[in-house]
């Protein structure tokens, strides 16, 4: 099942703590890399074969949560989120 919220598209977990999306513009690498320069880490899918798509683990606590929101919207709105 995919879920679309704040320009991405989720791929809806199936009993993990990972979450599955594909990067705003089609390409993990750049989507990390535009991340990281902001210090909010995921792994990008290029790594797992799946160059549109990025792992987000779901055991972050909430400050690291909060802070990180403002990276993941200008990537949506910067790189094209779909």
């Amino acid at each position: 099942m995919t879920i679309y919220t704040s320009g991405y598209s989720l791929i809806k977990p199936q009993g993990t703590f990972y979450l599955f999306a594909r990067a705003p513009g089609g390409n993990s690498d750049a989507f990390f890399d535009f991340l990281a320069r902001r210090d909010v880490f995921v792994m990008p899918g290029s790594i797992l074969k799946m160059p549109q798509y990025f792992r987000l683990c779901l055991t972050a606590n909430d400050d690291m949560v909060n802070r990180s929101l403002p990276a993941f919207r200008e990537a949506a709105a910067r790189m094209g989120g779909s």
